[in-house]
């Protein structure tokens, strides 16, 4: 199967209280964060015993072992083990070869949509559409959804999306009080660069990252122009956005790319968050996790949370975030069946993942407060500025951009992650970018299709 072939049946996801707390029906409902968290439907495998092994990149500690817990303690004929692998380049190659080797994977995770259809091109993920599509509670991401929101390839689904992430921003709070700065519910790209620029200084970055425009204009599909046919990066905004990460960088605005790589920041990029270095940080909501460590990242500020900046104030241009954490069964499990009820389990007990900062793309009847209450544990109150976690992911209802071309995606991110470091690091020109980006990428275009 070709890459060009595989296709996603969403453009964009809706996030916001509306949808995010849309009627999933009293099978699924479940309460989160002192609420009723007991499992909802979804175990059993039909009287069977069994074992499943399951691979996930999220840390067992974080969620995924009491979810596997809970499963077995609703099954107890059932013995569950959970392996983490962590989601890099060794991690996944880890994982590839397991599978194609046979090791004993009965359900497996994917965190990128081009990782999943490298799989699913592999015969490594099962079809799962038609289970998908008779199932009440998940009929929602099957292929007969009025509103399909999830990853197809050649019109059939091998996985769901259990995790919902919208991107924010985080702000220590002692710095905002102490330069005198004061932030409603909303913000610009413009408002958060005056920011970052007055929190600079004193060995302190504003930011840790400059913020781009590319995906909040250009919604899915950024990287493609004419339906897929050739690459999109000639649009100007890509040169804009490099030039504006140069100039911010020079500024001391945000961290340099040289200080990022020698210190593998990539990776650990809520360090300097927590250790004072960086006034602000836009992340995915795993960051979270990081900040009620405080064991392991001692802090004395609380952090304030804003939405992603829009373009022009209360501008609904696209989100910025993703749909994830794609549950697929593997083609040599020892028992489809089992593996499936614990997929559904999965999907339907998200309840236990949020706390690792995974809120679930099935919530059933939990509020916006409950949510936000079991995001952030039981320091809530002494470490966050819990309202405007409130405000920051549920105060307005945001496009997520759901790309649905994935034609050399792979090769794609890796030029652009190769050739964005050497403009960051001064070793290549922005314009240098943009011609070497349009002709390599539509060569790769070229040749997969």
């Amino acid at each position: 199967m070709s890459q060009n072939s595989m296709t996603n049946a969403l453009a964009g996801t809706r996030w916001g209280r509306r949808s995010f707390l849309g009627a999933m029906g009293a099978a699924s409902a479940a309460g989160l964060a002192g609420c009723n968290l007991a499992p909802n439907s979804g175990g059993g495998g039909g009287g069977k015993g069994g074992t499943l092994n399951v691979w996930g990149g999220v840390p067992a500690e974080n969620g995924p072992q009491a979810l596997c817990d809970a499963f077995t303690e609703a099954n107890p004929d059932v013995k569950v083990t959970y392996t983490r692998y962590p989601n890099d380049d060794t991690g996944n190659l880890k994982l590839d070869s397991s599978l194609a080797g046979g090791a004993p994977i009965d359900v497996f995770i994917s965190y990128a949509p081009a990782k999943l259809f490298q799989r699913v091109s592999n015969g490594l993920a099962v079809d799962l559409t038609e289970r998908i599509d008779a199932d009440p509670d998940l009929k929602q991401f099957g292929t007969t959804a009025e509103s399909p929101s999830n990853y197809f390839s050649d019109g059939k689904a091998f996985s769901v999306p259990a995790q919902k992430s919208p991107t924010i921003v985080v702000l220590n709070q002692t710095m905002l009080d102490k330069a005198g700065i004061k932030l409603g519910d909303s913000w610009t790209y413009e408002d958060f660069e005056s920011v970052a620029k007055e929190l600079s200084g004193d060995g302190v970055y504003g930011s840790f990252n400059a913020l781009t425009k590319a995906g909040i204009v250009l919604g899915p599909d950024r990287y493609y122009a004419d339906g897929g046919e050739r690459s999109n990066f000639d649009h100007p905004i890509f040169a804009e956005d490099l030039q504006h990460r140069l100039d911010e960088q020079d500024a001391k605005h945000c961290m340099d790319r040289k200080t990022i790589l020698a210190e593998k920041l990539e990776t650990f990029a809520h360090t300097p968050f927590l250790t004072n270095r960086a006034a602000m940080h836009a992340s995915q909501i795993f960051i979270l996790r990081y900040i009620a460590d405080t064991k392991e990242f001692p802090h004395d500020f609380i952090t304030k949370a804003m939405p992603h900046p829009t373009v022009e104030p209360g501008g609904d241009e696209w989100g910025v975030g993703a749909i994830g954490d794609n549950v697929s069964i593997s083609s040599k499990a020892s028992d489809p069946d089992l593996a499936w009820e614990f997929v559904r389990f999965w999907m339907l007990n998200g309840q236990y993942n949020v706390p690792g900062g995974r809120l679930p793309s099935v919530v059933g009847n939990a509020t916006p407060q409950e949510l936000v209450a079991s995001l952030l544990g039981e320091q809530r109150e002494e470490l966050f500025d819990v309202p405007s976690f409130e405000n920051a992911l549920f105060g307005k209802e945001v496009t997520i951009p759901v790309d649905t071309i994935f034609t050399a995606a792979s090769e794609l991110d890796e030029m652009v992650e190769k050739r964005t470091d050497e403009v960051l690091l001064g070793t290549r020109s922005v314009e240098s970018w943009v011609e070497t980006m349009t002709k390599d990428a539509d060569a790769a275009i070229a040749a997969a299709k």
